[in-house]
């Protein structure tokens, strides 16, 4: 499903949407009623399975990333978490910034962000969790 296709469907059936990147997790969830948890299961899938990476889209999350940035100065605790980070794991991936680099962040690519997803989720990688009155098969 394209980003769009996606959206109406989540609002169709008034589910709920999350979405959360740290620094060693991405996580994805829907929060559905009680009858669509398959279909949600399948729409998870499809968005991490079948990601479609539209280069336009790509711009302007690189124009907000890049807004972030630039005001890391406001958000204190933030930066300040940030910095402990890379003084402590400076070497290692733990000590980048969750938000990157900004201005490796510019450079990235579809491309770029393709061969990421196609290294890095994959079966071994990805953990789905179901809860409430869900038929596991």
């Amino acid at each position: 499903m394209s980003k769009t296709e996606q959206y109406a469907a989540i609002e169709n059936m008034g589910a709920i949407w999350h979405a959360h990147s740290d620094r060693e997790f991405t996580s994805f969830g829907l929060q559905t009623h009680k009858g669509d948890s398959g279909n949600a299961v399948k729409m998870l899938g499809d968005a991490i399975c079948n990601v479609q990476l539209n280069p336009a889209e790509l711009e302007q999350l690189k124009v907000e990333v890049a807004d972030e940035h630039e005001a890391n100065h406001t958000r204190y605790e933030e930066t300040t978490l940030e910095n402990a980070h890379f003084n402590v794991y400076r070497e290692h991936m733990i000590g980048q910034p969750i938000k990157g680099d900004r201005d490796y962040v510019s450079t990235l690519s579809a491309e770029n962000l393709r061969d990421f997803h196609t290294a890095n989720y994959y079966g071994e990688n990805i953990v789905v969790v179901a809860t409430g009155d869900v038929s596991h098969e």
